[in-house]
């Protein structure tokens, strides 16, 4: 297998194109919708999941087969569909194309993965096995969220905050705003909310700081 590069990519607003019209091409598009991403979807039938999302305005289905035209415009393709041949050819197409392709469960076929995720806020940890075991990923990923939960996300909410303010008070000092960012994770703040789960005291206390 290939070393994979990690990346994490803003396609709000971009065009990714779906192949296949079964429920798990119904997943990733409601994945892909979620992200404010404009989706075309292919595909000569549609499932009920799938039609269920017809009505937000960020989707665009054609119900018919796939044609190598179909991904003019679009950042990425992702094909979810049963037939091998199918896949091949869009994966085919894509590398003409010079577009990123995913298929479904085919490693081989894949010039991006899409990891399993643990999200608490604005904190993501993404995990990868390079598609090779998408079953041990999720193993992982639920280890993950017990170890990094909600109280991750609320100290990240703080950071920003605390980031913010450092900035409008020294907006040319890089140095001293990356020292007293340091400083505030060094400190016992942070365990006011990772270990004591007391949001009261850790929003005081982070208050205190901004004066800084």
């Amino acid at each position: 297998m290939p070393e994979l590069y990690p990346i994490y990519a803003d396609l709000t607003g971009r065009a990714v194109l779906v192949v296949g019209g079964g429920v798990v091409a119904a997943r990733k598009v409601g994945a892909l919708l979620k992200r404010q991403i404009r989706v075309t979807v292919v595909a000569p039938e549609l499932c009920p999941e799938l039609q269920g999302l017809a009505d937000d305005s960020g989707l665009v289905i054609h119900q018919r087969g796939y044609r190598t035209g179909d991904l003019a415009e679009h950042w990425l393709v992702i094909a979810a569909t049963d037939d091998s041949e199918l896949n091949r050819k869009v994966f085919a197409d894509a590398g003409k194309a010079r577009i990123f392709c995913n298929v479904v469960d085919q490693p081989q076929l894949c010039t991006f993965h899409v990891p399993a995720v643990v999200r608490q806020g604005l904190l993501q940890i993404a995990i990868s096995t390079a598609g090779v075991s998408p079953a041990l990923a999720k193993k992982i990923r639920l280890e993950l969220e017990e170890q990094f939960g909600p109280a991750y996300g609320e100290l990240l909410e703080g950071l920003l905050e605390l980031r913010n303010c450092f900035r409008q008070n020294y907006p040319l000092d890089a140095p001293r705003r990356r020292k007293l960012l340091k400083s505030f994770l060094d400190s016992p703040v942070p365990q006011l909310l990772l270990e004591q789960l007391d949001s009261h005291s850790f929003a005081v206390e982070l208050e205190k700081w901004k004066s800084r």
